[in-house]
């Protein structure tokens, strides 16, 4: 008993949560089975590797920012086949475009869906351990406004250009201030050609440049991050939200 008390004691010391919990049933488990001492040793070396995976995932996953999180397993695919095509969506969930640094666009009318997709595009980049960050457009201005009084400006700014993908939901929802798109250019300029960002807008891209003060300068921006970028444009959908609630009376009635 002493030795198990001793190996506990070491492996907490190690910080090796994954061998200690399932130390007990690998124990039994070569007894049983006569397993050889490196048969064992893998398995609880696999135990281990399989904790510190699913922690990380996790962590990364907090870090991300989502709220709300939604996952591919949870969106109906069935509801707008014709305007977002399974496999289509499904091929950027596998997130090469993230390896190659491209941008992508989902654009379309409120409700249908496309904070869900690019969310579970997010959900499954942090489960390939890539660093995500999501924002709602304005949310992020807002933050970096606040950050200009207690020195945790530029933490943020490096943060929102570093990580793997950057998601920048609501975009273009309303006119820019010239100390937005003065933030926004520094982002997506230190970003371009290597580091992705996924865009959803409830207005397609050809209107976008309306709403930048600056026209040279927005130009440069839907430059960078529309060039290029791997574009879904939804002009006509049902809304999730409207047939919701139409569901919703029907039951009542």
């Amino acid at each position: 008993m002493e030795t198990i008390h001793i190996l506990r004691s070491n492996l907490k010391s190690l910080k090796m949560p994954g061998i200690m919990e399932n130390l007990d049933i690998r124990l039994q488990q070569a007894s049983e089975t006569k397993m050889s001492y490196l048969d064992f040793l893998s398995l609880l070396i696999q135990d281990e590797r399989s904790q510190r995976d699913s922690n990380q995932i996790n962590k990364l996953l907090r870090q991300a920012g989502f709220g709300q999180e939604r996952t591919f397993e949870g969106f109906d695919f069935s509801f707008n086949k014709n305007d977002f095509p399974e496999r289509v969506i499904h091929d950027l969930g596998t997130c090469s475009f993230i390896d190659f640094g491209k941008n992508v666009v989902i654009a379309g009318p409120p409700g249908i869906g496309k904070t869900h997709i690019a969310k579970a595009i997010g959900h499954e980049a942090c489960r390939r351990k890539k660093h995500v960050v999501y924002k709602n457009i304005y949310d992020l201005f807002s933050e970096l406004r606040r950050a200009r009084t207690d020195q945790h400006y530029e933490r943020l700014i490096k943060k929102n250009i570093r990580c793997d993908l950057l998601i920048l939901d609501d975009f273009a929802l309303r006119k820019f201030t010239q100390e937005e798109i003065d933030i926004l250019y520094s982002i997506v300029d230190s970003r371009h050609d290597y580091k992705s960002v996924i865009l959803t807008s409830n207005r397609p891209p050809e209107d976008w440049i309306g709403v930048f003060p600056d026209m040279v300068v927005g130009g440069a921006i839907l430059d960078r991050l529309v060039s290029g970028a791997i574009k879904i444009i939804v002009k006509n959908a049902k809304s999730f939200r409207k047939e919701g609630k139409k569901k919703e009376v029907n039951a009542d009635n």
